[in-house]
């Protein structure tokens, strides 16, 4: 189903407009649209810096845009900031669970802030306790959580109200294979109820097991966004990866569609040439300088590549910048 289908198909739940930040001299975001639908999962592709985290912060509430609007299931979140609050969950990156409190005593915590009714509580606790596999861990103290544990009761908090709008903001990081999986598996089941989803994240696999859509951000900007099979039709145009000690040879690059160039390590750089062009062709171009290779192979069509091909840097997450 096409991006364009499925916004027809469910009714709005997010709608953020020309949303620009700037933190100084760095503009963090400069003009970024996203909407988001009802039983749609989006998520939101960049590298650390793009502005992943100041998008969702801002749509959270925790952050103020220095323009732009935000509605929430119909609400002016600007205007009405407390009614909007109640409609979304929200797991920033940094886990946040009481380590004093217990499994359920952060549950029910975190659903009475959420305006969850009393008589309500215990049953939505248990219920998304099950559904993250916290049921046996209800009576633990946060400070004896595991990493995963922890990870998947700072995502509970986030559920137990039962937004309408739930943002994950790098909701895997540090989490085990068995958390990782729950985790997708709960988003998943949300999203088939009817929430919408805003999903941050560096791991491709992920997005490919939510079968979400895709939004890229890079430096602050919306550069594309679609279904996967949208994106890859989009951007794979074949060809070929090479990568070379030092510059090529005189000559080598001559009437090929080069898309992509970047520099490794201290005197590598690494080439994406388009088309049909084989790989015996391309060592031939080298000649007596074939030693200069370094590896090649085919430009196979995945979202890695995809992303790659629209922003020009790889989806690896760079611990150096900030989100």
């Amino acid at each position: 189903m096409a991006l364009s289908e499925r916004t027809d198909k469910y009714g709005g739940m997010l709608h953020a407009s020309d949303i620009k930040k700037s933190y100084g001299q760095v503009d963090a975001l400069r003009g970024v649209d996203l909407s988001v639908n009802a039983g749609q999962i989006v998520a939101l592709l960049g590298r650390n810096g793009a502005g992943k985290t100041t998008l969702v912060s801002i749509v959270a509430g925790l952050l103020r845009a220095d323009a732009g609007t935000v509605e929430v299931d119909g609400v002016d979140a600007v205007a009405q900031p407390g009614e909007a609050a109640r409609r979304i969950g929200v797991a920033p990156q940094e886990t946040g669970v009481y380590r004093v409190l217990t499994v359920r005593e952060n549950l029910t915590f975190f659903a009475d802030l959420a305006g969850v009714p009393k008589r309500n509580r215990s049953k939505q606790v248990d219920a998304v306790a099950e559904q993250l596999g916290l049921t046996d861990l209800l009576g633990r103290k946060g400070s004896e959580l595991s990493g995963g544990e922890s990870r998947r009761l700072h995502t509970a908090c986030a559920l137990v109200h039962r937004p309408r709008l739930l943002l994950l903001d790098e909701p895997t990081v540090g989490a085990d294979v068995a958390t990782r999986q729950q985790l997708i598996e709960a988003v998943g089941g949300l999203a088939a109820d009817g929430a919408a989803v805003v999903y941050t994240t560096h791991y491709l696999p992920e997005v490919e097991a939510l079968n979400a859509d895709i939004v890229i951000i890079h430096e602050g900007r919306i550069l594309d966004r679609g279904t996967q099979a949208e994106l890859i039709e989009r951007h794979h145009r074949g060809g070929l990866w090479f990568t070379v000690e030092g510059e090529p040879p005189p000559g080598v690059l001559d009437g090929l569609d080069v898309m992509h160039r970047q520099t490794e390590g201290d005197d590598q750089h690494r080439f994406l040439v388009g088309g049909d062009v084989r790989m015996a062709d391309l060592v031939d171009r080298f000649g007596a300088q074939a030693s200069q290779l370094v590896s090649v192979e085919r430009n196979l069509p995945d979202l890695d590549r995809v992303f790659m091909t629209v922003t020009g840097e790889s989806s690896e997450p760079d611990e150096q910048a900030a989100s």
